[in-house]
C-alpha cells in the first residue's frame, strides 16, 4: 500500500498474514550498498502492517522481507517491487554531493522549515529516500522521544506586534498520522521540546504585552493545559528590554536531573541556565562587556581571556554524553551563526564564518571554556549541529547561507567533520533554505501499530468569544455590500473542529461577531496593533473556539477597517 495516508509518497505499507506469530525485518535496496535501508518491527504479530520508507523515487524499489521466529531465526523471506512516482519538479537538483571522502553515519538526513516547502530526507549520496507532502510552519519540525516529532501548523496563526505565530501544533509521525493537536493560546514559535521521555512540552510563546518572542510555556502533554508561563521580562527585568522583540528565544533545553531551562536569546548574544520551578537564573553564558552595565553581571560565567565568542546563535542543546570525564562539568552545543545586526555589538570580530561551537561548563566554579569550533560557510539565521557521539562525528547543519550568489545560488550546506581530528569529510549543498536538520529515526515499532483512537485528539484551549451585555445591531443595510467587501478584502469564513475560522491578510479584521436572538459574542484583534508590515500581505486564519456560545442561531459579522459586514453567513449552536 503506498503512500497509505496520501503525505508520504515514498513510504509503504506492506500488509500479509502469517500462521505464526514473528517479527518482520525489511530491507530496501539501495543504489550502493552504503545507501540501502534495513529495519526490523520488533513486536511478533499474526497480521503484519510493516511500515517500509526510504523508496527511491521514479523507480522500482526491490523490497526484501524475513520472518524471524522468537531465536531471531530467519523462517521465510520474500520480495516485493513498490513502483514510485517521480520527484516534483522543484525538488529535482535538491541535494548535491559537493564533497564524499568517507561513509556518513546517518542514513538518512532530514531538513525541514523554511523555503523548504516539504520536509523532505536525503541519504549520502544526495538522493531524496523520504517526502513528507504537508507543509509545516517555518520553523520546521521538532524531534520527541517516541519517534515522532511536533510540528506547527501553517495556516491558523494570531497576529502579533511583528509576524504573527501559530496557536495550534500537532504530534505527528512519519507516515502523516497526527496523533494529537495542541491549541496554544499565546502562539508557539522557534522551538518546542521535551521535558522527559513522552512527558510534558516546553514551547516558546509571546508574552503580548508589549513584547514577543520572550516568552516560555509548559504544556500538559495529556490534556493540553498551560501548566505554567513564564515570561523573561520577570526574571531579567528591565535589562535590554529596549525594543519589541529584545530577547528572541530560539531554542529551549530542559534538564530533568536539576529541573533547569537552558535557553538561547538570540538578540541578546547569550544563552540563560534558569531553575523552572523557581524561576531563579542560575548563570549566563554571554561576553562580559555585553553585560557590565546590567544587574546581571555577577551571573555571567568566568571565561578565559581573548575565548572567541558567539553571535545571534540559535539551536543551544546539551550533550548528554560525558566528554571529559569531569562529574562537574556539562558540554553545551550551539550553532553560532557569528552575524551582529539585530543588535550590534563593539566585540563582533567580523569573521566570515559561521560555526558549531562546544562549550564546557563547570556551574560549581561558574566557569565555562570553548571546547571546539567547527568553521563552515557563514549561516546568517536557523542552522544547528548534532554531534553523533558513537560515530565521532560532528554536523554542520547550515541552513540559511547569507551570500547565496557566493554559492551557485545554493542556500543552504550541510558538512560532516570528523569530531577528533576535525576534518571535513563530506559536504551536501542544498537548493533551499531549511530551519533544522537531523538524523531520520522513525520509531518503526509505533508505525506499526494503530493508533489508539480512544485518546482525546485535539486538547488545549485558545481565547474564546466574549460575550457582550447587550446586542449589536445587526447592519441589515450592509448586507449586499458584504460579499463585494470580503472578497475585495479577500476574507473567508469556515467552521473546523468546532472553531470558527476567519481568513484574511495580517491585521486586516478588527473584530468578529456573533449576533443572535438577544444575545452577542465578540473577538477583539486590535490589540496588539501591527507595529511592522513585515507580514502585511499574508493571509493566514484566525482560529476561535465556539465552545462558550449558548445554544441558537447567530450571525456572523465581520469589522475591518473600521466598518462592520454582516456577511449573511449563519452559525447553529446546538
Amino acid at each position: 500500500m503506498l503512500d497509505p495516508y496520501g503525505m508520504t509518497p515514498l513510504c509503504a505499507y506492506v500488509l500479509f498474514y502469517t500462521k505464526e506469530e514473528c517479527r518482520v525485518r525489511f530491507h530496501v535496496r539501495g543504489k550502493t550498498p552504503d545507501a540501502s535501508i534495513t529495519s526490523l518491527v520488533k513486536k511478533p504479530c499474526k497480521w503484519h502492517r510493516v511500515p517500509v520508507y526510504g523508496l527511491y523515487p521514479d523507480m522500482e524499489n526491490i523490497v526484501s522481507l524475513e520472518l524471524l521466529d522468537g531465536q531471531d531465526k530467519v523462517t521465510a523471506k520474500n520480495e516485493v517491487c513498490i513502483r514510485t512516482k517521480p520527484l516534483m519538479k522543484y525538488l529535482e537538483d535538491a541535494v548535491r554531493v559537493e564533497k564524499k571522502t568517507e561513509r556518513s553515519s546517518m542514513k538518512l538526513i532530514l531538513v525541514a522549515g523554511k523555503s523548504t516547502s516539504y520536509p523532505i530526507a536525503f541519504d549520502e549520496n544526495g538522493d531524496i529516500r523520504y517526502i513528507m507532502q504537508y507543509r509545516p510552519r517555518g520553523y520546521g519540525l521538532f524531534e520527541l522521544a517516541n519517534g515522532r516529532f511536533i510540528m506547527m501548523e501553517r495556516q491558523t496563526l494570531i497576529p502579533t506586534y511583528m509576524l504573527p505565530h501559530s496557536t495550534q501544533m500537532y504530534e505527528i509521525d512519519y507516515f502523516g498520522r497526527v496523533h494529537r493537536t495542541y491549541y496554544v493560546p499565546n502562539g508557539i514559535h522557534h522551538d518546542v521540546c521535551e521535558m522527559t521521555p513522552g512527558g510534558n512540552l516546553l514551547v516558546v510563546s509571546n508574552s503580548q504585552c508589549g513584547h514577543v518572542e520572550d516568552c516560555i510555556a509548559e504544556v500538559n502533554r495529556q490534556n493540553g493545559k498551560i501548566e505554567k508561563f513564564l515570561d523573561l521580562r520577570d526574571v531579567l527585568y528591565t535589562a535590554y528590554r529596549d525594543r519589541t522583540n529584545w530577547i528572541h528565544i530560539n531554542s529551549l533545553e530542559y534538564e530533568p536531573e536539576t529541573g533547569n531551562v537552558i535557553f538561547s536569546a538570540r538578540n541578546l548574544h547569550s544563552v540563560f541556565s534558569i531553575n523552572w520551578k523557581t524561576n531563579q537564573l542560575n548563570w549566563i553564558l554571554g561576553e562580559t562587556g555585553f553585560w557590565r552595565r546590567t544587574p546581571w553581571l555577577f551571573k555571567v560565567l568566568k571565561t578565559p581571556e581573548n575565548m572567541p565568542w558567539h553571535f545571534q546563535q540559535h539551536s543551544v542543546k546539551l550533550i548528554r554524553e560525558d566528554l571529559d570525564g569531569n562529574a562537574d562539568t556539562k558540554h553545551l552545543m550551539m550553532f553560532d551563526n557569528h552575524w551582529n545586526l539585530r543588535r550590534k555589538v563593539p566585540s563582533y570580530d567580523n569573521d566570515t564564518r559561521s560555526f558549531v561551537t562546544i562549550y564546557t561548563i563547570n556551574e560549581k566554579k561558574k566557569t565555562a571554556k570553548l571546547e571546539k569550533r567547527f568553521g563552515g560557510i557563514k549561516s546568517k539565521i536557523t542552522s544547528n549541529g548534532v554531534y553523533k557521539h558513537a560515530d565521532h562525528r560532528m554536523f554542520y547543519m547550515g541552513g540559511y547561507l547569507a551570500f547565496p550568489e557566493e554559492h551557485e545560488d545554493r542556500g543552504a550546506v550541510i558538512c560532516e567533520f570528523d569530531y577528533d581530528t576535525m576534518k571535513e569529510l563530506n559536504r551536501y549543498s542544498l537548493k533551499y533554505y531549511f530551519f533544522r536538520a537531523f538524523e531520520m529515526k522513525p520509531d518503526v515499532d509505533g508505525l506499526a501499530a494503530e493508533m489508539d483512537l480512544s485518546l482525546e485528539s485535539c486538547v488545549g484551549s485558545l481565547l474564546p468569544f466574549k460575550r457582550l451585555p447587550e446586542c449589536i445591531q445587526v447592519p441589515e443595510e450592509m448586507i449586499e455590500d458584504a460579499p463585494l467587501a470580503c472578497r475585495e478584502e479577500r476574507v473567508r469564513l469556515c467552521i473546523e473542529d468546532g472553531n470558527l475560522w476567519v481568513k484574511s491578510r495580517d491585521h486586516l479584521v478588527d473584530q468578529v461577531f456573533l449576533v443572535g436572538n438577544n444575545r452577542c459574542y465578540a473577538k477583539d484583534f486590535r490589540d496588539p496593533e501591527q507595529q511592522q508590515d513585515l507580514a502585511a500581505e499574508m493571509e493566514y486564519y484566525v482560529t476561535i473556539p465556539l465552545y462558550t456560545i449558548d445554544k441558537g442561531e447567530y450571525t456572523v459579522v465581520v469589522e475591518f477597517k473600521g466598518t462592520r459586514y454582516n456577511t449573511g453567513k449563519t452559525i447553529q449552536i446546538c
